[in-house]
């Protein structure tokens, strides 16, 4: 599909029952998301997976969220979309490249988005790294439906600050909007 083509088609799915049924099931607090993921779609952020910065407290243990958001762009508005949130804001955006399945990229070098403290130890539980061997690029843009005639780029957004809500007047989903509706207008 052509890139607008394939955002009315994520637009479409992150609005279907069976969609908002598996986000409950896996994280039923990035319901509450989806309005500002739904407008970065139709803004020209075909995302991909996101989380939405929460701090979750059991007796011994405490997870730490940073949001983050991953999806293509068309490569035109990425260089503007990365500055902007650079210079603007005190979040982080960039590029990430595909590479040959025989890049060294090791786990260890990953920025890290969800941390587990448990008895004084604090363990990275996810990270995200800034390189995608080409099968999971491609298998990427294969699930966001897009040609590979189009110019995109894959883009990772993180919050700087662990816990922030995502969708709060300071958050990352709310600054990827507003920067996203100010690039359109350029």
């Amino acid at each position: 599909m052509k890139f607008k083509d394939a955002q009315a088609k994520s637009v479409s799915l992150l609005s279907s029952p069976d969609f908002i049924e598996r986000v409950k099931d896996e994280d039923a607090t990035m319901i509450k998301h989806l309005d500002l993921l739904k407008i970065m779609n139709q803004s020209g952020y075909i995302t991909t997976n996101s989380q939405g910065g929460k701090k979750l407290s059991g007796k011994s243990y405490e997870i730490n969220e940073r949001a983050f958001i991953t999806g293509f762009m068309l490569e035109s508005h990425a260089k503007k979309f990365i500055q902007y949130m650079g210079v603007h804001t005190d979040k982080n955006a960039i590029f990430v490249p595909y590479c040959g399945s025989n890049i060294y990229s090791p786990s260890s070098l990953d920025i890290p988005v969800t941390i587990t403290k448990k008895g004084g130890k604090i363990e990275v539980a996810t990270h995200m790294s800034t390189v995608l061997p080409f099968n999971n690029w491609e298998q990427e843009r294969k699930g966001a439906k897009i040609n590979k005639s189009e110019k995109i780029a894959y883009i990772f957004c993180w919050d700087t600050k662990w816990n922030r809500n995502a969708s709060l007047a300071t958050g990352l989903f709310t600054d990827v909007v507003k920067i996203l509706r100010l690039i359109n207008t350029l």
